[in-house]
């Protein structure tokens, strides 16, 4: 028999959302500004909710902050992808993948904790 409690538990499972792939189809060259930049999209491996996205582009922007002219790029972040803008031209593609893959890991691990701390 269920007994009454005062308690109320959240059981939140958090969602974990990994980096795809980088579409090379899509990547546009920007011309704004005397320097070439690139808008490089990356795919995820499902769509995130509003906190995960805002959680990924707070992350970004602390990981890239010290990283000179890559923390002038800019994320967005929508469906299930990542649209970083304002690439320069002499990051190596790696590089890159993996600096958002790494994001992506953060924000799941942050995810994580979250929702621990709900319990």
């Amino acid at each position: 028999m269920n007994t009454p409690t005062d308690r109320i538990f959240r059981l939140l499972t958090p969602e974990y959302i990994s980096l795809r792939r980088m579409l090379i189809t899509d990547i546009t060259i920007s011309q704004d500004s005397p320097v070439i930049l690139y808008q490089i999209p990356f795919e995820l491996t499902k769509a995130p909710s509003r906190v995960w996205k805002q959680v990924l582009i707070d992350s970004w922007y602390s990981t890239t902050q010290h990283k000179g002219r890559i923390s002038k790029t800019v994320m967005w972040v929508f469906h299930n992808r990542i649209l970083i803008n304002k690439v320069p031209i002499d990051l190596v593609r790696n590089d890159l993948e993996s600096l958002v893959a790494a994001t992506v890991e953060k924000t799941n691990k942050l995810m994580i904790m979250r929702s621990q701390l709900v319990i």
